[in-house]
């Protein structure tokens, strides 16, 4: 699952150290919501990979600020992980359309 990428790469990185942490502050959501999803079996929601999403952007930024050439690695990696987010969304979005029949 995406949210658990990104939360151990958070976690290699020293930016995280708790899921609690991840969920509360990355994702918007509570807690025990990456065990809720394992538990039941599901997809995140748009809402939390958004959330995810913007704040790997937002700490990129700052990484790429503080010094481009300590953080280079960190800072490909989280950007990569944002946009994997965004596929997911989209991946989301195009099951439903699909589902309801809708084409091209």
């Amino acid at each position: 699952m995406i949210l658990e990428q990104v939360r151990d790469a958070l976690r290699e990185a020293n930016i995280i150290t708790t899921d609690k942490e991840f969920c509360e502050v990355w994702l918007g959501k509570s807690e025990c919501y990456l065990r809720s999803l394992r538990f039941n079996d599901i997809s995140p929601s748009a809402d939390a990979l958004a959330n995810c999403a913007a704040r790997l952007a937002w700490t990129a930024s700052g990484l790429r600020a503080r010094d481009a050439v300590a953080h280079a690695h960190w800072v490909d990696v989280l950007s990569d992980l944002r946009v994997d987010c965004y596929r997911a969304m989209d991946t989301q979005a195009q099951s439903k359309w699909l589902q309801k029949g809708v084409s091209a």
